[in-house]
């Protein structure tokens, strides 16, 4: 001890600044976490917002024409669907040609993501998000809205319920 005092030695040890250390990748780790569920969380408000403007298209077209956008051939349903202000690009690779059309809006997902909207006898439809898997739940859970007979149910993330 005497000796220590003699030259005078100050500073921290190895173990001290390990520990310091330590506790700094902790918390960047916790807040790398939060920070990523956050912007999450902002991608499924942002795909509720872009379906429910969507669903206030498709109710205006439904109040004008009695019945949502569906036909029997691809052409037929983008024509109604341009109507509605809304452009169908194709058909999804398990749809049905008319019923259903992959809509040229990209999710908050990506550009490779798109929304699927499906009514197959223009009494009611649903829109989908093209992501499967939203907020680390389980497959086909999707951001999606419904409606029928003119009136919309908010936008939820679940599984879809396909009319």
């Amino acid at each position: 001890m005497l000796r220590r005092l003699i030259r005078n030695e100050k500073g921290f040890t190895m173990v001290e600044m390990m520990v310091v250390m330590i506790i700094i990748a902790v918390l960047i780790a916790g807040g790398v976490k939060f920070y990523l569920g956050y912007i999450e969380n902002s991608k499924v408000t942002k795909a509720k917002a872009q379906i429910s403007t969507m669903q206030a298209a498709l109710d205006t077209y439904y109040a004008e024409n009695g019945a949502y956008p569906s036909d029997t051939t691809l052409d037929a349903l983008k024509a109604k669907m341009l109507n509605a202000g809304l452009i169908v690009t194709a058909t999804p690779g398990s749809g049905t040609a008319g019923q259903d059309g992959t809509l040229n809006v990209a999710d908050p997902w990506g550009a490779s993501s798109f929304y699927i909207y499906k009514s197959t006898d223009g009494s009611k439809f649903y829109i989908r998000s093209g992501r499967d898997t939203v907020q680390n739940q389980p497959a086909t859970t999707a951001v999606f809205g419904s409606g029928s007979a003119g009136t919309s149910n908010a936008p939820v993330v679940g599984a879809p319920s396909e009319p």
